[in-house]
């Protein structure tokens, strides 16, 4: 171990540590589910560094991953007995053209940073998810999903280029007319193709003001008709839906068991960004629609209703065992009435948060954010956060929700929880899975990028993630 550190700090100009404190401090996510703990620590201050740590790390025969917030639920971030690269030093915005919109910025930087230096200039990232904390770097890996991803798509796929550090440790500027095949597979990717270090993203401009309705719904098929109406003919550009349970009382299930009675309901909450509130026919919006009742309107500058409501807080004795299943909207029905049946039998179901958002296939073009095979999307999201001493129980039941939602034709955003084999994995990509196995060992051939998550159908790197102990 001694010469492993003593090594890598001669070459990196960042830090290097193996302090066991450190360890620790990077041995989870925020889902709180998966532990794994690195052989060492590495902080890079420049992409240089990077491509330095992968180069030793395909010397030595070590696993070598990257993370930042660590936002992941399923361990995505994280690695064992290898090499972590702490990427937070690198956070710097290089470029802001909010006339051409577009900035350059590094991996680390958060939305946050993003949203406030542009707000000023009249501009957003088209996409914005419900936590500005969480990195570029992080989400693009990922994806990126926010209220308006049925207009513009993922975050990645407002993604305009990147630099990326591949597994043989080159430095490649990547966009989708250069190296474009690693430019479509990093995105999404979960650094399992090359680790990015620079981004160039879009801006696009915004209008002054927003208007949200508030609009209940007591009948599941209305409201999915509605959300496919408003999507569809572009009335709205922003949409989301929170499912509410209401207890009428308990009946006999059996002689010695009772069931709650549980009737839900369903808020939808949609958004115009307007000029003036002036430009808004209400009438001509909402007389389409069969809602129950109109709870509330609510107008807000732009700047003031894109910023997060609330943010979760990550607790060490608590697990994030969130799931969002796309389903194809035909199916959206039969699969929601069937989860919301399961709901209480395994987790309080008055306070686990329940909703559904949109999504629209044409305006998503990334290969490694498979979809389901209809335009019209609706996406089931269950955000529970439970004890650890609790948490098993509940994977349990979201692991077969997941595959009654992969055997009716859905996708799982991998985003949040997913604890995959091969056959789900066979299930999740469809024809192109063989695509990502022939990707994988062309760009890592070694097997050393962010293993563990995946589970891919040959042998990726078999003489990698060995205890390499000798020198400790």
């Amino acid at each position: 171990m001694k010469s492993i550190i003593s090594d890598l700090k001669y070459i990196i100009d960042g830090e290097v540590s193996n302090k066991q404190e450190e360890l620790e401090a990077v041995s989870q996510d925020f889902g709180g589910i998966i532990q794994k703990q690195p052989l060492i620590v590495v902080r890079p201050q420049n992409s240089h560094d990077v491509a330095k740590a992968i180069k030793y790390a395909i010397e030595q025969e070590l696993t070598i991953s990257s993370r930042a917030a660590a936002h992941s639920l399923s361990g995505q971030s994280l690695n064992q007995d290898g090499i972590l690269l702490d990427m937070r030093n690198l956070n710097q915005i290089h470029e802001f053209h909010p006339d051409e919109l577009w900035f350059t910025s590094d991996v680390a930087v958060t939305w946050k940073q993003i949203v406030d230096t542009s707000i000023p200039h009249g501009v957003i990232p088209p996409v914005l998810t419900n936590n500005f904390e969480v990195t570029l770097g992080g989400t693009l890996s990922a994806g990126g999903l926010g209220l308006s991803s049925f207009r513009y798509g993922s975050q990645a796929d407002n993604c305009l280029g990147l630099e990326v550090v591949t597994a043989t440790g080159d430095i490649v500027w990547c966009t989708p007319e250069k190296n474009s095949e690693l430019f479509y597979h990093v995105l999404c990717g979960y650094g399992q193709f090359g680790i990015m270090t620079k981004v160039q993203n879009r801006l696009r401009k915004y209008r002054p003001f927003t208007r949200s309705y508030f609009l209940c719904y007591d009948d599941l098929d209305s409201l999915l008709n509605d959300e496919r109406f408003l999507i569809s003919e572009g009335l709205v550009d922003g949409l989301v839906s929170l499912f509410s349970p209401c207890l009428l009382g308990v009946a006999r299930a059996s002689e010695n068991r009772i069931k709650p009675i549980i009737q839900w309901f369903y808020r939808m909450q949609i958004t115009l960004e307007v000029d003036s509130k002036q430009d808004i026919n209400v009438e001509k919006l909402l007389s389409n629609l069969n809602f129950y009742r109109h709870i509330y309107t609510e107008d807000m500058t732009f700047d003031k209703f894109i910023q997060p409501i609330a943010q979760v807080s990550h607790t060490v004795d608590k697990a994030n065992a969130w799931i969002d299943v796309l389903l194809p909207g035909s199916k959206a029905k039969e699969y929601i009435d069937i989860a919301l049946q399961r709901i209480p039998s395994f987790i309080d179901f008055r306070t686990i948060p329940v909703g559904s958002f949109c999504l629209l296939s044409r305006n998503n073009k990334m290969p490694m954010f498979p979809l389901p095979d209809e335009d019209f999307i609706i996406g089931f999201g269950m955000y529970p956060t439970v004890p650890k001493a609790q948490v098993q129980p509940v994977l349990e039941q979201l692991n077969l929700l997941t595959d009654l939602g992969l055997q009716m034709g859905g996708k799982r955003y991998m985003a949040t929880w997913v604890d995959f084999e091969v056959p789900q994995w066979r299930l999740q990509f469809g024809d192109y899975w063989s695509k990502v196995n022939e990707i994988k060992n062309k760009y890592d051939p070694n097997g050393i990028l962010n293993p563990g998550f995946f589970k891919y159908e040959q042998v990726i790197g078999e003489n990698v993630n060995k205890a390499y102990i000798q020198s400790c």
